[in-house]
């Protein structure tokens, strides 16, 4: 029964974050429906008893049950700007400190569908339209001063195409339908939203603990508010019957995301060499996320702050005049990109027989995709029992990824002398956009320079511990033995030799080789306990004379100078700089 507890109120709360209506007897019989579909063998009658208990345990007020359908009206409208407007100034707060967020589907691989009959693609006109969707959550405040870092929601959790990539201009998660759901946006309030918010505030010289509100929808994948605060950080909710029409986002800003995205998409697929259906096999995740990133940073402060126009109009005088939006509508933007479309469409008419219908419904393909899927009764059911054993596939299985090696600092190094002399040749690039490629070229050679010196620095730290351990422990040698091989406890062929001398020199207690010596070796003769000119031997001594503990000069030492050492990880450093 409390898996059926769970699926009921799951529908409840989609039912009315959706606006719909919902009442006593319509939980009563929707109660039943779930008894029925879930197998339960345990008898509920859905009495009124059995509503009213239900009501209090997840507490639902009489007035969350309405038999009345809501819709958006001008009067809820009203009322709520004025409630708005009521709450920032009892706290005080300025538009740098109120934020909205939203989210929106892009259908970020969509060609427009007269492309699909193109004669070099040879595809028949209605073709199926490629309608791969990633939810995009855009999020400003209200001062248009500070736009807080895209995030993306895509189906895969390790797409092919992001391997190797160290950063991505946008924060990614994965969910199995690339819909934002509770858990996504719990995470990106407290890991994306609070800490990009506290940076700004110590970057305006304000203090970190100063108050901020983030106005949000009543889409079913907000947790509700209690579950969305940190320090003086807060939620408001907009009604669900006014979202559409004062939402701030919703009044031009993500029309302009969108349009600027399918201008950066269309010039890419003009200047793409090759036919339009392997252009849209190659551009893969990676591409839209730096393309919608692109087209976020492009958006205009003074778009920004428009679309609070509708909910509080003060904004517009809280900085500046009214001036400053005189040429500026959301009408002008989106004529501005759409001829520029319209240019580049025309640039290549005989690849893209592109009518001006065909390139209005394309502009607008999205428009109303939804971020969030409404679970029937089943998938209601499903969700309840299966929660948390969801297996996401980890890549991608139908994107055609070209692999892309590690680029060395050499290879990086030359191709910016590239860049530099292509950039400095170029009218639309400013002095500006060449400084910024100077500073990324700095940026490389010192990081550069910090690689090569750390791989010295290693490869004369495990030198070093090589040479230390040689010293500490030496080949034992408990007797010494000639070129030919150890010998232990042999004799020459002029009798047993109990110590050894060399064949050159005076020894202690030796003889020549004239006469039987009762504790010498003759100088043909093997000796048991002698040293090899090639092999370092304790205790023996060299042609030259006695030397207790050396080793012949042939023979390796035990220890190493440590300039020896330098100069190894010099070299083997310059080959790494200059190789790689």
């Amino acid at each position: 029964m409390d898996l059926l507890d769970q699926a009921l109120f799951e529908w409840f709360t989609l039912k009315k974050s959706e606006g719909g209506c919902i009442t006593g007897p319509m939980l009563q019989e929707k109660g039943k429906e779930f008894h029925k579909k879930m197998n339960i063998e345990s008898e509920c009658s859905f009495s009124n008893g059995w509503l009213s208990r239900f009501k209090i345990r997840h507490g639902i007020r009489t007035s969350d049950l309405s038999g009345e359908q809501k819709s958006a009206d001008h009067e809820a409208v009203d009322k709520f700007c004025s409630v708005f407007q009521e709450l920032v100034a009892n706290k005080g707060l300025t538009p740098d400190q109120i934020y909205n967020a939203v989210e929106t589907g892009l259908m970020w691989k969509c060609l427009p569908n007269t492309t699909l009959a193109s004669v070099d693609d040879k595809v028949t006109r209605g073709s199926k339209r490629n309608k791969e969707r990633i939810t995009v959550l855009l999020c400003a405040n209200a001062s248009g001063s500070h736009r807080v870092k895209l995030t993306v929601v895509g189906k895969c959790a390790k797409p092919r195409c992001f391997k190797g990539i160290a950063h991505l201009p946008v924060g990614y998660q994965s969910q199995s339908n690339a819909w934002m759901d509770v858990d996504i946006f719990t995470r990106w309030f407290h890991h994306i939203f609070v800490p990009s918010v506290k940076v700004n505030l110590r970057r305006k010289g304000m203090k970190e603990n100063s108050k901020i509100m983030l106005l949000l929808d009543s889409c079913h994948a907000h947790p509700p508010a209690e579950e969305l605060m940190n320090g003086n950080i807060f939620v408001c909710y907009l009604p669900p019957n006014v979202t559409s029409l004062i939402q701030p986002m919703d009044q031009g800003v993500i029309q302009n995301v969108k349009m600027l995205y399918r201008r950066d998409f269309m010039r890419k697929m003009t200047n793409f060499d090759g036919t339009i259906l392997e252009f849209q096999k190659k551009y893969s995740l990676k591409d839209a996320i730096y393309n919608v990133s692109c087209a976020w940073d492009s958006v205009k402060r003074e778009t920004l702050r428009r679309c609070w126009q509708k909910l509080w109009p003060l904004v517009m005088f809280e900085e500046g005049s009214e001036d400053e939006f005189k040429e500026f509508s959301t009408h002008g933007m989106r004529k501005k990109v759409y001829d520029e479309v319209r240019e580049l469409v025309d640039s290549a008419r005989d690849k893209m027989p592109l009518s001006r219908f065909d390139l209005d419904e394309w502009l607008n393909v999205d428009q109303d995709a939804p971020v969030t899927h409404t679970l029937n009764t089943e998938e209601i059911i499903q969700a309840v029992e299966n929660h948390g054993k969801e297996n996401q596939a980890e890549e991608e299985s139908d994107e055609e990824v070209e692999e892309v090696g590690k680029i060395s600092w050499k290879n990086a190094t030359a191709a910016f002398k590239t860049i530099f002399a292509f950039a400095e040749q170029q009218p639309f690039l400013t002095s500006q956009h060449v400084m910024q490629l100077y500073v990324m070229q700095n940026l490389t050679l010192h990081e550069r320079r910090r690689a090569f010196k750390q791989a010295g620095q290693k490869l004369l730290k495990k030198a070093t511990q090589k040479a230390a351990s040689a010293s500490t422990n030496p080949d034992p040698q408990p007797s010494t033995s000639s070129a030919a091989g150890p010998q232990p406890s042999t004799s020459s062929a002029a009798g047993p030799q109990p110590s050894t001398s060399s064949a050159a020199g005076p020894q202690p207690s030796t003889s020549t080789a004239a006469g039987p010596q009762p504790s010498t070796s003759s100088a043909a003769g093997p000796q048991p306990f002698t040293s090899s000119a090639a092999r370092p031997q304790p205790s023996t001594s060299s042609a030259a004379g006695p030397q207790p503990s050396t080793s012949s000069a042939a023979g390796p030492q035990p220890s190493t100078s440590s300039a020896n050492l330098d100069d190894l990880s010099v070299v083997a450093g310059d080959l790494y700089f200059y190789s790689s």
